[in-house]
C-alpha cells in the first residue's frame, strides 16, 4: 500500500520550549538565551514587529517567504527571501513585519570568539550592519547560505553538540566573508599569498591595539609604526581593508563605547566623554550628534526615559 504521508518537518518550537516572554528594560533586551545557552534561533512567522530596541548578542535576520524590513540608523533595510542582514552588537534596531511570511531570526553570543586572534577580522566585519545579497556577493553567497541552512538543521534538530556545531559553520561563515573583504582590497588581491598574510598580520596588530587603547591619544604615526609600515602605506592599506580611515575607525571605537556607558546610565556624560576618549566635552557632544543625529543626553533618554534629566546634562 503506498504511503502519500509527507515526512515530518524540523520542530521549531521545541527547541526553544524554555522561552516565556521578552525582557526589554529601556530598549536593553535581556535573557535572549536559555541558561547555559549562547545561541537562540527562531523560524518567525509573527506579524507583529519589534520596537527599537539593542542587546549584545549579534543578530542575523534571512527571510524565507515574503520581505522583511528592519531599520537602524533611519535606514530602512528591506530584505527579501534569501537575503542575509548582520546586526552588529549593540546595535538599536527596529523590526518591522510583514502580514504573512516567515524568516529565520538568528542570535549568537559573539563575545566567545575574543580570544581568537583572527577575532579583530570579526570586528572589522561587524562595524556597521552587513547586507548580504546574493548579486553583490555571487562568489560567496551559495556557500555562506548552505553554512546556515546546516546552522539551522543542527539547532532545531536538538541534537547533541549542536552548539559546537552551530558555533563551526559560523566561524566558517566569517573565514568565507573576511577572506572576500580582503579580496576586495587591490593591495591585498595583488600580493602573493605570503605577503597578503604577512599584511594581515601586522595590520591586525594595529587594529587590535587600537582595540585596547582607543580611549587613549593615538595617532596615525603611532599605529603605523606597530605595523611596521610607512604612514602612507599603512593608511591606504588601512582604508582598503577598512573601507574607512584610520582616524574614522577610532572615532567610531570611541562613539560605541560612549554609547554602551550612556545605556548603562550611571556615568555623568562629562565623565562618558573622557573615559571614551574623546578631548573636551564640546568634541564629544559635536561628533556624537554627527553620528547618531541626536546628543548624548537624548541618547540616554532612549534607554533610561529620564527626558528630563538628559536635557539638564546637555545643557551642562
Amino acid at each position: 500500500m503506498k504511503n502519500d504521508r509527507k515526512p515530518a518537518g524540523p520542530d521549531y518550537y521545541r527547541q526553544n520550549r524554555d522561552f516565556v516572554e521578552r525582557t526589554v528594560e529601556a530598549a536593553l533586551e535581556k535573557n535572549i538565551f536559555a541558561k547555559g545557552s549562547s545561541i537562540r534561533i527562531w523560524h518567525n512567522e509573527q506579524t507583529d514587529g519589534f520596537e527599537a530596541h539593542w542587546h549584545r548578542a549579534l543578530e542575523i535576520i534571512i527571510p524565507i517567504e515574503n520581505y522583511y524590513d528592519v531599520v537602524i540608523d533611519s535606514r530602512t533595510y528591506h530584505l527579501l527571501p534569501g537575503e542575509i542582514l548582520m546586526i552588529p552588537p549593540r546595535t538599536m534596531h527596529e523590526l518591522i513585519a510583514p502580514d504573512s511570511g516567515s524568516r529565520f531570526i538568528c542570535l549568537f553570543n559573539i563575545e566567545i570568539f575574543s580570544p581568537l586572534r583572527d577575532y579583530v577580522g570579526v570586528q572589522s566585519l561587524l562595524k556597521t550592519p552587513l547586507y548580504i545579497r546574493p548579486a553583490e556577493y555571487a562568489q560567496i553567497y551559495g556557500e555562506i547560505y548552505e553554512q546556515f541552512e546546516m546552522i539551522w538543521e543542527e539547532y532545531f534538530g536538538d541534537v547533541e553538540f549542536y552548539e559546537f556545531s552551530a558555533y563551526s559553520h559560523l566561524l566558517q561563515i566569517f573565514t568565507l566573508l573576511a577572506r572576500y573583504q580582503i579580496n576586495l582590497s587591490h593591495a591585498f588581491s595583488a600580493a602573493s599569498a605570503p605577503k597578503r598574510r604577512d599584511y594581515y598580520e601586522r595590520l591586525s596588530r594595529s587594529l587590535e591595539y587600537i582595540g585596547k587603547h582607543y580611549a587613549e591619544p593615538i595617532s596615525l604615526e603611532e599605529a603605523a609604526s606597530l605595523s611596521g609600515f610607512s604612514k602612507f602605506h599603512f593608511s591606504r592599506l588601512f582604508k582598503e581593508y577598512m573601507a574607512c580611515t584610520f582616524y574614522e575607525y577610532l572615532v567610531d571605537l570611541r562613539v560605541k563605547a560612549a554609547e554602551a556607558m550612556l545605556a548603562a546610565g550611571e556615568l555623568p556624560i562629562t565623565e562618558i566623554a573622557l573615559q571614551a576618549g574623546f578631548s573636551s566635552i564640546s568634541t564629544f557632544n559635536r561628533t556624537f550628534r554627527q553620528k547618531n543625529g541626536c546628543t548624548p543626553g537624548a541618547y540616554r533618554a532612549l534607554f533610561s526615559g529620564r527626558q528630563q534629566r538628559s536635557e539638564f546634562e546637555d545643557a551642562q
